[in-house]
């Protein structure tokens, strides 16, 4: 009689771990897929188009290397987990690293967020030192130290695994997660957001000069980077709510469990709930996160659209002018290309008193970082180029 009840005991459990296993297979591939194909569309895109290969959008694709990683290991990971299939004697084992991972996606992803948010900061606040400073040799260090702090978090439980004080180290490390990689960081970045909208609010159309066209083409350009950079802060405000709001009541429900076992209580229903629900929800982030710069981001949108046809590549037209304005200690200089036979001729005009030399009248000038933050696209080599080209001419005009 006892060993029937044992059986029947035991089969209606594994039918219950079974059907666990079944509802997060069904919640979660889905979610699994999205992840991978997205997160790899953001791949190709980079893959496929060099320009999208910025200072900036390198620290994009570690965020997506860390969402897709989410949707490739840690999620079926999750769902292997739930059958309840990994041996006994493995199975404290595998919930510890399944939760090492977990923190390591999650503290990964919320740093590169806040990086994406501090360098468009900079760029805002500071745009000459954010034009110089922000290479792509320095993007990879900072991507490389958020990815070793993460590995440094996430593996730290491991430590005492064995310890019969665990329970309050476990305490200890899901509160300072929710310090270092909540707290702090999204301190300053409602600091960052705020002052980014304020600036970019705040930005007037430039004055108009004698010449109409150069006027008219530089309060083009303001406007639409004006645009682009109002564009830019909201994705990466929505990100950064949306990591918040899919991850942080998971490390709270996780600090709320382990004071409750510490404490040996019950937990309620409701945790319970909460707990199944946000299990879920911690995983949109990954998906979000591509949608919002693929589709919402413009130099994604027209690579993606390129890349499947809807758009022609048009190379730069030789004709089109292009400016850039050097103040220097006593000359205001102004450079302006032209095409004539497809042969650039550099236009330089200096001060009056030089100008008047060659028939050139001086136009007002704007600050360094003003102009190279209206043409954001002119390299430190076609710089370099341009200031030749006006030594050149100022070498003529003094003979």
């Amino acid at each position: 009689m006892n060993n029937n009840s044992s059986v029947s005991s035991s089969s209606h459990q594994s039918d219950v771990d079974h059907d666990h296993g079944i509802k997060a297979l069904s919640k979660l591939l889905p979610i699994a897929i999205a992840i991978t194909l997205t997160n790899g569309l953001v791949f190709v895109m980079l893959y496929k188009r060099k320009s999208l290969r910025t200072p900036s959008n390198y620290l994009l694709l570690g965020l997506a290397i860390c969402d897709f990683l989410t949707g490739a290991i840690n999620i079926p990971y999750f769902i292997v987990f739930s059958f309840y299939v990994v041996p006994p004697a493995m199975f404290k084992d595998f919930a510890y690293w399944m939760y090492s991972l977990h923190t390591l996606m999650a503290v990964s992803a919320g740093y590169h967020i806040l990086a994406i948010t501090a360098e468009k900061y900079l760029a805002i606040s500071r745009p000459l030192r954010h034009h110089l400073h922000a290479t792509k040799k320095k993007v990879f260090k900072i991507s490389a130290g958020i990815w070793m702090t993460s590995t440094l978090i996430a593996v730290i439980p491991l430590v005492w695994n064995e310890s019969s004080s665990r329970l309050l180290w476990y305490i200890i490390h899901a509160s300072v997660c929710l310090f270092i990689v909540f707290l702090v960081p999204y301190v300053f970045m409602i600091y960052a957001f705020t002052f980014m909208f304020r600036v970019i609010s705040k930005r007037q159309r430039p004055r108009r000069q004698n010449n109409y066209n150069t006027s008219d083409t530089r309060s083009r350009l303001q406007a639409a980077k004006k645009a682009n950079d109002r564009k830019c802060i909201v994705i990466f405000a929505i990100m950064a709510t949306m990591f918040a709001f899919c991850w942080l009541p998971y490390f709270t429900l996780m600090l709320i469990s382990y004071v409750k076992e510490y404490q040996m209580s019950h937990f309620s229903a409701a945790i319970n709930s909460a707990f199944e629900l946000f299990a879920i929800v911690r995983y949109m982030t990954s998906v979000t996160n591509p949608l919002l710069y693929t589709f919402f981001k413009r130099d994604f949108w027209l690579a993606l659209k390129t890349i499947l046809g809807f758009r022609r590549v048009n190379l730069p037209s030789m004709s089109r002018a292009r400016s850039l304005s050097l103040r220097h200690t006593n000359d205001v200089l102004h450079v302006r290309s032209v095409s004539i036979d497809s042969n650039f001729i550099s236009l330089v005009s200096w001060n009056p008193v030089t100008a008047k030399g060659i028939g050139l009248q001086a136009s007002s000038s704007q600050t360094i970082s003003e102009e190279l933050s209206l043409s954001p696209k002119i390299s430190m080599q076609n710089a370099e180029i341009h200031e030749r080209n006006i030594n050149k001419y100022k070498v003529r005009g003094s003979r």
